[in-house]
């Protein structure tokens, strides 16, 4: 990391160094001097401080994402505006980089890791979701990680609410080509299933190291979203299990309709690739610089029935389609320990039978 010169913003956060650059702001570590503790601090640009429709958005991703208390959405403590004009924005620090950088040095996620990871950034859509926040920039450079590998979704700077989500096909196409939605690209109606899509375009890159598309302009790429057949995981990765490709796919439907219904229903086969534990951490940029951080696509340990299921044209079953609340997922993951409980008595009931007959006694 390179090093500023000492700077103190608004008498309170002095500038360690830089982190990373938008758009419109800039991004730096820095230390709280009151609270004494690292941050970071997101500066809009100098060029965009008078400029009174940049400063809204600014303002509106501070709030949009304030109000998001959700342990996979980077926090947002403070918004503010410091006496020489600088508008700045005190985040949560994440330590481990973000997912385009981690899958740029250390290639492939391993598919527990890729699914971990989606299923979290899932659950931050979801809650975003339901509190009529759609984020319209999902991208893993939004995607960070901290130094326990879990992930943190960022960046709702261009964030919208439910009930204003239709882009004007006069005006500028907000997001990132590379991860448009097809009805971001043409300007149509953007919602929940959007962020979903753009989800599914950073699994595909999770899992194969590769871009969804390739263009010489961002316009041709964001056609491309809309015109052009996605490839499968398993055309660049044969290693991507077969469940997971079929997801993945499903995630990349033109069609909205075709696509999960919400982040809860997409949850919920996620959860029935991996069970009930935790989400596999992802190896860090730091992990890998070591290397200690794995990069192959180990199988995914499906059963046969969970298999068919993902397998066919509809990935949902009745029970994932209402899209339940999160909590009231985790009766899937004991029902396997229910059946090795129940096995294992009748088990112990044919020993003891067997050593009692043995014995004479019967």
């Amino acid at each position: 990391m390179s090093f500023v010169p000492r700077t103190l913003i608004d008498n309170r956060y002095t500038l360690v160094g830089p982190l990373g650059s938008g758009g419109m702001a800039e991004v730096y570590l820095a230390h709280d001097e009151v609270l004494d503790r690292a941050v970071a601090l997101k500066i809009l640009r100098g060029q965009y401080a008078n400029n009174e429709e940049f400063v809204r958005l600014f303002r509106r991703e501070a709030r949009s994402a304030a109000a998001l208390n959700h342990p996979n959405v980077v926090a947002v403590y403070y918004w503010g505006r410091a006496e020489d004009g600088t508008y700045y924005m005190s985040m949560e620090h994440v330590p481990g980089g973000n997912l385009k950088d981690r899958v740029r040095a250390g290639g492939p996620l391993g598919a527990e890791a890729a699914v971990g990871m989606a299923l979290q950034v899932a659950d931050a859509l979801g809650f975003a979701h339901k509190r009529g926040v759609i984020h319209r920039d999902v991208k893993p450079h939004n995607i960070l990680l901290t130094e326990a590998g879990h992930v943190k979704v960022a960046d709702f700077g261009i964030a919208r609410a439910a009930n204003a989500t239709t882009t004007s096909r006069t005006g500028p196409i907000m997001g990132t080509a590379g991860y448009l939605s097809p009805e971001q690209a043409t300007g149509g109606l953007v919602g929940p299933p959007s962020d979903l899509y753009s989800l599914g375009v950073v699994l595909f890159e999770a899992l194969t190291g590769e871009l969804l598309y390739r263009a010489e302009d961002p316009v041709a790429l964001a056609m491309q979203h809309v015109n052009e057949r996605p490839r499968s995981p398993r055309e660049v990765n044969p290693e991507v299990p077969e469940p997971l490709d079929a997801l993945t796919l499903k995630l990349l439907a033109k069609d909205p309709e075709d696509r999960y219904p919400n982040a809860s229903a997409l949850a919920e086969d996620l959860e029935r690739l991996v069970g009930s534990g935790a989400p596999q951490p992802i190896a860090t940029l730091e992990n890998v610089a070591r290397g200690t951080g794995g990069t192959a696509v180990p199988p995914l340990g499906v059963p046969e029935a969970q298999t068919q299921i993902m397998s066919g044209r509809s990935l949902l079953t009745p029970e994932s389609a209402k899209g339940p609340e999160r909590g009231g997922r985790r009766r899937y993951g004991r029902l396997p320990v229910l059946a090795a409980l129940l096995v294992g008595l009748i088990l112990l009931g044919v020993l003891i039978w067997a050593l009692l007959r043995g014995s004479g006694t019967f």
